[in-house]
């Protein structure tokens, strides 16, 4: 978004203008005519939490409108948009409001919807996983799982046997591959893809995901479980003493039937649990969602029909559980959800709305891809130039078109130059790695710069946007220059204004030294007590003795108006005479130590008044030159169109 600081330069918040559409011409200013459809546009957002048409708020909204359109024309007129250092700025915003414009809602909103329907039904999935680095162990992989796919089909192994002989995934292969009932964001989305795109029943073709080549089974299919809020009792084991384990079953048992019997389950939990992280929450766990937990755990909550049900004993390799249901909450509705959704999306699957938008923009730019060139480079340039200490050579027979963009044309030189410049010339690793992904970033580049160029032709909202972000850096710029660091820097012109104005720089009736302020009674009595007796501020601070949980005192040091201390009869206030306690409104109480008292005002010295008089006279410097830019251009209201719109 754009600083606060250019807008403040705009004095109107950023509006459409919807253009000269009408004939009617609600004022002209230099030799720009103001319509009245783009008066009433720029009118209503900038008055919409208080929206007037009264003729003296339409004047002054006329007048407001027609200065901010005068700085416009001294900014062009200056070409302050040619000077380096404004284009860059104005460059950075138009590439920031651009992000909002390049990539098309639809696929967000797509991904969104096909993210909750994966949220209402729940898969239950095994997988085969072979993992390894590089193309040869990727070939391989899925060759061996082609294979497997084949042999599981025709019956020769069945899928849970292939898991437990074959899967690198060790955590899962002991059970047959099972990763339980899964949903959206559970997997990487190539694996949750192909689980929810494979029939109930069937195994998967292979395919590859960030850890590997996975062959998928999907076992079953159910609605959202939605989520369960328990609590649980933990009897731990170590799992190795058969005895131990017996007598804990037997115990959790005796468990339930006190709970049935009436005992507070809580209670239990205090007298017999053995998890730490729940015990002091009365037992209660993370909520459990489909995937969240043990499979086994799930299925024991799940058996529990209403709240208040007791699970039987269920072991694990923690111990023994006993868990009792809360709660049970349905899927939330997709309109409840969907910000929430659209938020993990725009996280976790920020690769995929990156692609899809590039597909999609692909279309719009006339792209077109010619594959054997890349094949070609690849091919040409020399495994040698990788590696440390190495760098990548020229090849000027390498002059072919990689791909187009309209009429542009990109060729192989274009590419490399582009990669001697991000590389440095260093390269490493495989060739045919390194190019691949080079090529992609490049070409994913040039597509999203072709179409930040084009959409002031393709988006008018934007391009209306950008030129109001362009306007603001200008206009904060000529009022910086002109106002703000002016005023500033201008010593000799700030001490003349100091002294044109010092009645006006006086200090109001009252005193300098010390408040102390408080709603504890007790500690400033202590203070004031130790003032009274001869000690110091911070003497008769450190003699409190109230407890470190009670209210604090607060000590201010400096000059106050004796409005400071409104509940004070001023007459009280005497130099170095501490007095109290006093009321201070809502802030509690007060204890005063003045070290001088000023019953009349007091001039201020120019130091003492620089803040007030900066601010002044950056509002005098203001004055002047909107005076100078009404003169250069001259604004002139149709008073009977203005009066027209008034209701």
């Amino acid at each position: 978004m754009m600083q606060t600081k250019y807008l403040l330069a705009l004095g109107l918040s950023l509006g459409l203008s919807i253009g000269s559409g009408s004939a009617q011409t609600v004022f002209t200013v230099g030799k720009e005519a103001v319509s009245k459809a783009e008066f009433l546009s720029w009118y209503q957002k900038n008055n919409s939490q208080d929206l007037k048409y009264d003729k003296t708020s339409l004047e002054n909204f006329a007048n407001l409108y027609a200065l901010y359109k005068m700085k416009v024309m001294e900014a062009d007129l200056l070409q302050l948009d040619t000077i380096p250092e404004m284009r860059s700025d104005i460059d950075m915003y138009r590439a920031q409001l651009a992000k909002n414009y390049v990539a098309d809602k639809s696929v967000l909103d797509k991904l969104v919807k096909e993210a909750y329907e994966r949220k209402k039904l729940e898969r239950k999935v095994a997988h085969i996983m072979l993992n390894g680095y590089g193309d040869v162990a990727d070939n391989a992989n899925r060759k061996t799982l082609d294979s497997l796919a084949t042999a599981i089909n025709s019956g020769k192994i069945t899928f849970e046997a292939a898991a437990k002989q074959y899967s690198s995934d060790k955590g899962t292969a002991v059970n047959g591959g099972s990763l339980g009932y899964i949903n959206a964001f559970q997997t990487p989305y190539e694996f949750e893809n192909v689980a929810y795109t494979t029939a109930v029943g069937a195994v998967s073709k292979p395919f590859k995901s960030p850890y590997g080549y996975h062959l998928v089974k999907v076992i079953a299919e159910r609605p959202s479980i939605g989520t369960l809020e328990v609590a649980q009792i933990l009897l731990a084991t170590d799992g190795k003493d058969n005895n131990e384990l017996l007598q804990k079953i037997e115990l959790a048992k005796k468990i339930k039937q006190e709970a049935q019997s009436g005992t507070a389950f809580e209670s239990l939990v205090k007298q017999y649990s053995d998890d730490d992280y729940s015990k002091d929450k009365q037992g209660v766990i993370a909520p459990i969602t489909s995937g969240s937990t043990d499979e086994l755990v799930e299925q024991a909550v799940l058996a529990l029909k209403k709240p208040g049900d007791i699970s039987e004993p269920l072991v694990t390799n923690y111990g023994v559980h006993l868990f009792k249901l809360i709660a049970k909450k349905d899927l939330e509705s997709f309109e409840t959800q969907k910000p929430a959704l659209q938020a993990k999306v725009e996280q976790s699957r920020s690769e995929v709305l990156k692609s899809q938008n590039i597909a999609v923009a692909k279309k719009d730019i006339g792209f077109k891809e010619h594959d054997a060139a890349l094949a070609q480079l690849i091919e040409t340039v020399d495994q040698g130039d990788f590696g440390k200490d190495k760098k990548l050579g020229d090849y000027p027979q390498l002059k072919a078109s990689m791909f187009e963009i309209g009429t542009q044309k990109y060729s192989q030189q274009d590419f490399l130059a582009y990669v001697k410049a991000l590389t440095q010339g260093r390269l490493n690793g495989r060739k045919e790695d390194a190019f691949r992904e080079l090529y992609r970033v490049y070409s994913e580049k040039q597509i999203l710069d072709a179409q930040m160029k084009n959409l002031e032709k393709t988006s008018p909202e934007f391009k209306k946007l950008a030129g109001e972000y362009r306007n603001g850096v200008l206009i904060f710029d000529m009022m910086d220059k002109n106002i703000w660091s002016r005023a500033n820097k201008d010593t000799a012109g700030l001490r003349t204004f100091y002294e044109k104005n010092a009645s006006k720089y006086t200090w109001n009736p009252g005193f300098t030294g010390v408040v102390f302020q408080s709603k504890n009674h007790e500690a400033l009595q202590q203070v004031l007590t130790a003032l009274q007796a001869g000690a110091t501020v911070e003497e008769a601070l450190g003699k409190m003795q109230t407890p470190a949980s009670s209210e604090k005192v607060y000590q201010q040091t400096g000059r106050f108006d004796f409005e400071h201390v409104a509940k004070v009869d001023k007459k009280l206030i005497v130099a170095e005479k501490p007095i109290g306690i006093f009321p201070d409104g809502s802030q509690g109480e007060v204890v005063i130590l003045a070290d001088e008292v000023y019953n009349t005002p007091v001039k201020k010295t120019f130091a003492e008044a620089r803040d007030q008089v900066v601010d002044e006279y950056q509002k005098e410097l203001e004055k002047q030159w909107e005076a100078k830019l009404k003169q250069k251009y001259p604004l002139k209201i149709n008073t009977s169109v203005l009066t027209s719109m008034v209701k």
